[in-house]
């Protein structure tokens, strides 16, 4: 193991929040409200249609089921449940670094970014509420239904597309290290077996060329995608753990925005150096 001078870490650490950060615009916000507003008001429709209105047959049980799968498939199978969890965590993500006293070395928690809402919110929203009246459509003809259905597959999907990058290590960690290893969840690695400790972006690929539009350049809606993907970019970081010998690493905390990203990493090498006396 290469020897370094071991440098001095202060009581707690915690990666602070740039100067760009503040309010979002008055007018996000009131989308945001509107659109919260509005699903509800759909919601509690459709809820009272199907209390009142025909008694439920076959079909609506599997029009149920088709609407019920578009909804659960992100929430459960691509980890949406990460991204609402972290609904109302800031937009950069933190840590903070204590000593613990059960294992003796220190115990780094570690908060995500949220997820970037927007366009994704809108679009959820829309689809939501073509599911809602696909149930009611549906009642009167299967066409139909089928019509609402797939476009609120499209936009939900597309929405998805937004949020659910890196959306599996969106998620709210403790990483413990000390003389006995580092663990965080699954991950248990001795502190002889850890060969690096670096930062990742597994989320969109974002292409770093200046957006030039016009008839040469690229057109409006790749302008809008690519600065989508520039606000979840921003967010999607993730720290990993490489032990020797493995080509691949383990992911210890993501969905965090590069200056913390590469503070955490920088002070969880200081504490496995200490650890393992070097």
């Amino acid at each position: 193991m290469r020897q370094r001078s071991l440098p001095t870490m202060p009581p707690n650490t915690a990666a602070q929040p740039d100067s760009q950060t503040g309010q979002r615009p008055a007018w996000v916000r009131i989308l945001l409200w509107v659109g919260a507003a509005f699903l509800l008001f759909n919601t509690v429709g459709v809820a009272l249609f199907v209390v009142s209105g025909p008694s439920i047959g076959i079909g609506m049980l599997v029009r149920l089921a088709l609407v019920g799968a578009v909804l659960a498939l992100p929430l459960w199978k691509w980890h949406g449940l990460n991204v609402l969890h972290t609904w109302r965590n800031p937009k950069i993500a933190s840590f903070t670094r204590r000593d613990d006293p059960a294992t003796g070395g220190f115990l780094f928690e570690v908060e995500p970014a949220r997820a970037a809402r927007m366009p994704a919110l809108p679009l959820f929203a829309v689809g939501v509420f073509l599911l809602l009246n696909a149930l009611l459509a549906g009642t009167r003809s299967t066409g139909a239904f089928l019509g609402l259905y797939v476009v609120a597959l499209v936009c939900i999907g597309v929405g998805c597309t937004f949020v659910l990058p890196g959306a599996r290590a969106r998620k709210p960690v403790k990483v413990s290290v000390s003389a006995q290893g580092v663990q965080s969840g699954d991950i248990n690695m001795s502190l002889e077996s850890v060969a690096d400790v670096g930062v990742s972006h597994g989320g969109l690929v974002v292409d770093p060329d200046p957006l030039m539009p016009g008839r040469n350049g690229v057109s409006t809606a790749a302008m809008a995608g690519r600065h989508m993907g520039r606000r979840q970019e921003k967010r999607g970081y993730e720290v990993t753990i490489r032990a020797d010998g493995d080509s691949q690493p383990d992911i210890l905390a993501g969905g965090l925005t590069e200056d913390c990203a590469h503070a955490l990493a920088t002070d969880l090498q200081k504490a496995i150096d200490r650890a393992a006396g070097v």
